[in-house]
């Protein structure tokens, strides 16, 4: 089954996606994720995940990439001409058509429908200007809740305003493939992106433009991940942390389901250690291969690439296969090692290790080593002595020090959003 997605400006839809969406002018510190009020007609029952910016915002935006009110003006006046010489030949066609044509009782036949149709509206905008266009919009937005009609018989002609443009453009006055052709509101021309120039001349700067993808993001999960980092600045946790947290607190209700055993807590204790180090190394490469920034950083600051030497003729061989080398480079690294991760973090993601945490947990690497590679005794063979309240101790401060490491990412991602704001 299709999703659907549509660009909306002041709660007119001037554009739609269809099983994909294009991010336009929209940045990512547009990017909104919230619960609306429940309406069964809404994509993913109220949830709204997509970009939101007034339209002072989109309108310098689009002029700043050239689709500004001049260049929209010869746009209009060019597609206005071509739409009314083929109108005006459609209306010739019907007129030798119908001529002498008796009318049925039951009333207008589709052609003296779609001649009356095109005549009135050939009259109406043969002569206005992008202004006029302009001016009528906030009536017509105004009105188009108003209009009905049948599209199964043609053409027909609105008929709700004073004013025969505003009509015009509410009524249906159908063109075909590879002839002028209109968009919304039967503006003309067939590119959206000049109606949208036009339209937005219209809204007040702060009428409120947006995307909402979330349809999107039910059916195709792989999407997720253009609203992840928002996600997680919001719930002030990034996914890897909250999946650590997850394995701690199974390790703690391990233990403390049997406190005495001092052979399950020396394993929980080291456990504990091991989801520290696992969370390390899945916040590492996933900020590694999403953000090109600390790519760049790790590749210039990581030693064994740095001693690298390589000749310009092998520059291109080299870059194709730069990711499967940082890859292994990571699952290389022994991150439990308090000293490498303190200096690839630092140089990598720009982010410090919390150093009242150092010493207690630098301890505890040791005790780790201890516990998994001589059966949990020491250098000079004495079993270590760790009880369920060292347990519960290292649970403690080893999320004390991941916390301050994830929130450290959290504002670098941040830092990537606010840079791409205007």
């Amino acid at each position: 089954m299709s999703a659907y997605a549509a660009i909306v400006i002041g709660g007119v839809e001037v554009h739609e996606f269809t099983d994909h969406y294009d991010r336009w002018f929209f940045r990512k510190s547009d990017r909104v994720i919230e619960c609306m009020p429940y309406n069964e007609n809404a994509p993913a029952h109220g949830i709204f995940i997509g970009f939101r910016a007034n339209a002072a915002t989109i309108r310098r935006r689009m002029a700043l990439a050239g689709f500004d009110l001049p260049a929209c003006e010869r746009y209009f006046t060019h597609h206005r001409n071509e739409l009314i010489g083929y109108l005006q030949k459609q209306i010739d066609m019907l007129d030798d058509v119908l001529d002498g044509y008796r009318l049925s009782e039951g009333g207008l036949s589709r052609g003296a429908r779609n001649l009356d149709a095109y005549q009135r509206f050939v009259s109406a905008v043969r002569d206005t200007s992008l202004s006029d266009w302009i001016c009528a919009f906030p009536e017509v937005v105004t009105r188009r809740d108003t209009v009905t009609g049948d599209f199964f018989n043609g053409a027909w002609w609105c008929d709700v305003s004073e004013n025969p443009l505003v009509n015009a453009m509410l009524s249906f006055v159908p063109t075909y493939r590879n002839y002028p052709s209109t968009g919304v509101f039967n503006f003309p021309g067939p590119h959206w992106d000049e109606f949208t120039v036009a339209f937005l001349a219209s809204c007040p700067d702060d009428a409120i433009c947006e995307l909402n993808v979330a349809e999107m993001m039910e059916d195709d999960d792989g999407k997720d991940k253009d609203f992840l980092d928002l996600e997680e600045i919001q719930d002030e946790e990034t996914v890897p942390h909250r999946g650590y947290r997850a394995s701690v607190r199974e390790i703690q209700e391990l233990s403390d389901s049997q406190p005495d055993n001092p052979s399950l807590q020396r394993m929980c204790y080291a456990s504990i250690i091991t989801a520290m180090e696992a969370y390390l190394g899945d916040i590492l490469k996933r900020e590694i291969f999403s953000r090109p920034a600390v790519k760049q950083l790790f590749v210039a600051s990581y030693e064994p690439f740095r001693k690298q030497k390589i000749t310009l003729s092998e520059l291109y061989s080299k870059l194709s296969v730069i990711d499967s080398e940082i890859k292994d480079a990571l699952d290389g690294l022994s991150l439990h090692k308090i000293e490498t991760a303190k200096n690839i973090f630092s140089s990598t993601l720009l982010t410090q290790f919390p150093e009242s945490s150092l010493p207690f947990l630098g301890a505890a690497v040791q005790r780790r080593h201890d516990i998994v590679h001589r059966n949990g005794k020491d250098t000079e063979g004495k079993l270590l002595a760790i009880g369920h309240n060292d347990v519960t101790e290292l649970a403690q401060q080893v999320q004390l020090f991941t916390r301050a490491i994830d929130m450290q990412i959290l504002d670098g991602m941040q830092q990537d959003i606010d840079a791409e704001r205007d």
